[in-house]
Parts: C-alpha cells; sequence; structure tokens
C-alpha cells in the first residue's frame, strides 16, 4: 500500500464488540474535555465513537484560516463577511417563529444578515444555519477537518456523487437557538467555534422517550424544571472549543454570545449499526402509519418512497451508500489510495475494520425480509452481492 501524507492510525482489534459498550450509568459518566493536540486519533476512537460517548476538544482553531478572517477583535468581522460573501444567499430561520414544532426559514443574502446582526436589533432573532459555505466556495478551505473526525462517510460520499453535503457554517446572535433534536440519520456532529460560545443541552439514548408527549411527541425545548428525573448534562463551548455530539444524543444548543460554528454530520463504521437500526425504526413507524393500506399491492414501494421522505434515506439509497463506501475501501488496498478531505489516509487495519463492519451490514439487509420483496433495484442486488463477496476474499 502506498504511503499517505497524513495517517490516520487505528490501534484496536478488529474483533472489538461494539455492544459491551451500550450500556451505561449515565449519572456516573463525566464529559471529558482534550486539548487537540494532545488527542491521538485512536484514542478517540476507542473511547468515543466506539463507545458513543460525548466530549469536548480544545484549541482546534488555532491553524483556521477563518479564525482570522472571519474574526476582528474577538468580534464577528461583518466588513469581511459582506465583501467576500455579500451577494451569496444563506438559510436563515427565525428563532420567534415557529410551525409545527420547528423555526421558519427563508433565505436571506449574506450582506443583509450581517447588516441586521451588526444593529443588533432586538425585534427579530434570526439564525443563519446549514449554510453550505464549503461546497459554495471550492477553492477556499477556510477550515480543515480535525484528525479525529476524518473518517466520515457521509461527506466522503457526497463529495465523490456530488450530492448535497453534511458541512455547515452556523452563524447567530447571542440568545439563538437551536430546538431539541437528534440528528440527520441518527448520525454523529461535530461542531466548532470560530467565535462566541453556546451552552448545549445532551440527554443520552432514551432519555428523549421521557419527554414524548400522549401522542409521541417531543417538546421544543426540553426544561429541566418542567421534566423531572431525566439524565442530561450541560456543556459550555467557548471559542475554539469543538464537541463531539454522538448517535442517539438529542440536544439543543443556544449561543450565549454572538457565534460562528463549523458543524458537520458524519457517519462511520462506528456508528453505522446505529444508522441502519434507526432506519429500520423508522420503516416500522412508516408502515405503522399507512396500515390501512397493507394488503394494497403498492404498500412496500409506497413505505419506501414515505421512508427516503421523512429519514432522508430508504432501502435503496442507504445500501448503494455503503456499496460506494466498501468499495472504494477495496480499491483502497488494492493500491488505489485515496485521501480524505484531500489530507488524511486510512492505513490496512481502518480499511479491515471498515469492510467488517460493512459485511456485517449487508449480512443484516440480506436477512431482512423485504430483500426477497424485490425491494432493491436488480443492478443494486448484484452490485451488494459482488461487494460481499469482495469483502470476504479481502478478510480471508
Amino acid at each position: 500500500m502506498r504511503m499517505c501524507d497524513k495517517r490516520i492510525k487505528l490501534e484496536i482489534g478488529l474483533d472489538a464488540k461494539f455492544e459491551e459498550f451500550f450500556e451505561y450509568d449515565y449519572s456516573q459518566i463525566e464529559i471529558k474535555s482534550y486539548d487537540c493536540n494532545q488527542l491521538h486519533y485512536d484514542d478517540f476512537f476507542k473511547k468515543h465513537m466506539l463507545r458513543n460517548l460525548p466530549c469536548l476538544i480544545k484549541n482546534i482553531t488555532q491553524t483556521w484560516k477563518c479564525s482570522q478572517l472571519w474574526v476582528e477583535n474577538d468580534t464577528i468581522n461583518y466588513d469581511y463577511f459582506i465583501k467576500q460573501y455579500g451577494q451569496m444567499e444563506a438559510p436563515v430561520a427565525d428563532c420567534n417563529q415557529i410551525n409545527f414544532n420547528a423555526q421558519c426559514k427563508s433565505d436571506m443574502k449574506v450582506e443583509n444578515y450581517m447588516s441586521y446582526l451588526r444593529s443588533k436589533s432586538s425585534e427579530k432573532l434570526l439564525y443563519l444555519k446549514d449554510w453550505h459555505l464549503r461546497r459554495l466556495t471550492l477553492d477556499n478551505y477556510f477550515y480543515e477537518v480535525p484528525e479525529v473526525f476524518a473518517s466520515d462517510w457521509l461527506n466522503e460520499y457526497a463529495i465523490d456523487t456530488k450530492d448535497d453535503d453534511f458541512m455547515f457554517v452556523y452563524i447567530g446572535p447571542k440568545n439563538s437557538w437551536t430546538p431539541f433534536h437528534a440528528d440527520v440519520y441518527t448520525s454523529y456532529s461535530w461542531s466548532v467555534n470560530v467565535t462566541g460560545r453556546k451552552k448545549w443541552i445532551l440527554l443520552p439514548p432514551g432519555e428523549e422517550d421521557k419527554l414524548k408527549d400522549t401522542l409521541g411527541n417531543l417538546p421544543l425545548l426540553f426544561d429541566s424544571e418542567k421534566f423531572h428525573n431525566i439524565n442530561y448534562f450541560e456543556i459550555i463551548q467557548e471559542k475554539g472549543d469543538g464537541l463531539f455530539v454522538p448517535s442517539g444524543w438529542h440536544h439543543q444548543v443556544f449561543n450565549d454570545l454572538d457565534t460562528i460554528s463549523i458543524n458537520h454530520n458524519f457517519v462511520n463504521a462506528c456508528n453505522i449499526e446505529i444508522v441502519w437500526n434507526s432506519l429500520l425504526k423508522n420503516l416500522i413507524s412508516v408502515e405503522h402509519e399507512i396500515k390501512e393500506f397493507r394488503e394494497m399491492p403498492e404498500f412496500t414501494s409506497q413505505c419506501q418512497l414515505i421512508l427516503k421522505s421523512v429519514f432522508g434515506m430508504n432501502f435503496e439509497s442507504f445500501v448503494n451508500f455503503i456499496i460506494h463506501i466498501a468499495q472504494k475501501r477495496l480499491d483502497h488496498i488494492n493500491g488505489d489510495t485515496s485521501l480524505l478531505f484531500n489530507v488524511y489516509c486510512l492505513e490496512k487495519n481502518h480499511i479491515c475494520f471498515d469492510l467488517k463492519n460493512i459485511l456485517k451490514i449487508i449480512k443484516s439487509v440480506q436477512n431482512h425480509h423485504l430483500f426477497l420483496k424485490d425491494i432493491l433495484s436488480p443492478n443494486t442486488v448484484l452490485k451488494l452481492l459482488n461487494i460481499e463477496q469482495a469483502i470476504n476474499e479481502t478478510l480471508k
């Protein structure tokens, strides 16, 4: 295998068992904090991604281009944003306008948003969110993905297929906020403050069930004075800090100061089974919602359409996603080395770890009763079987 410019080293056994880490007494867990210069990839992998536990990582932005250009005298550099990005449009949420338990969103020119932000207006509370700035300025790498977050199948796939990515800029004034939620696909996420301060409330998986009303709906915000006997963590994230949010941890976020953050959602071998199980759980909910049509011949295909709408993926798109990643790992072993985010390179034991866990998901897909109902296209089934055979031969 060709030597890489930068290596990500995974020093755990290939027979690691995820299940042994999933039962915790969360009241006994403390949120660990690290300096990014002292945190090694394999330690983060074993202690946090594999165990699905959050942590805070400090001093991430020291070498980031945006930490110099976007900030002036410890405040947002409005003029720079207006000059560089002013004519671009970005999605903006109104924190005071709620519809169907979500903040109302509209597009706004960046120059107009910066004028609002500079005015310190109290009439509205507007939060620029989910701005795909990295994708829109491909020649402007204003930050580097931290090494510990580099195993990122979602954005690897999105970049390869030129699809929507999961790399965002958030800019919000003091007191702007994000409602209580879990991340898309039940993915991991990371958030790094370029400037400002955030207060996070995180609930471990399962605690959110205690908050549901009689219809199964979650509140817009978690109020610790209203809900009792709930395990939750409050985390203050300062400038330069990165927070790792594990899969299935519901959370809400408040900006305690005017704040800019970089945020990614990501999936890899450590949480792909959680994503798959979440997809299956959502499918069961969809099937229940339209159960009166179960005897209709289109029931299965309609469920897949609805599943893709509510979850973001269905069986076909999920399987094509893991096929793509598996093929890249196989190509890598065979000498076609690819760099993640143009910098990072997986070593052989990491690649084998990825392939082993993809193989586990392939077997689960094949064992699902819908696999025998032509839920996947013939071409996808053929590719899946070929990938399965290739992985088995590679892992011998």
